[in-house]
């Protein structure tokens, strides 16, 4: 593994065992990546079995029905 994504990592841990629940933005905001980046880097860690992905929720703009 290398040295980058194991000091990201136990960035991400340590952003978890802190504030337990946090968004992917906030978690992009603390760690100064792209939320993006760091929903990948959840991906890969929930695949991994190191963490736990809970909740998915709509956003408003997809609770409206498209004719």
């Amino acid at each position: 593994m290398q040295d980058w994504w194991y000091g990201l990592e136990h960035e991400i841990l340590d952003c978890l065992r802190a504030r337990r629940d946090v968004t992917p933005a906030e978690l992009a905001r603390e760690l100064r990546i792209s939320e993006a980046g760091v929903n990948s880097l959840l991906a890969m860690m929930a695949a991994e079995g190191k963490i736990r992905i809970q909740t998915v929720g709509a956003v408003p703009s997809a609770w409206a029905r498209a004719d």
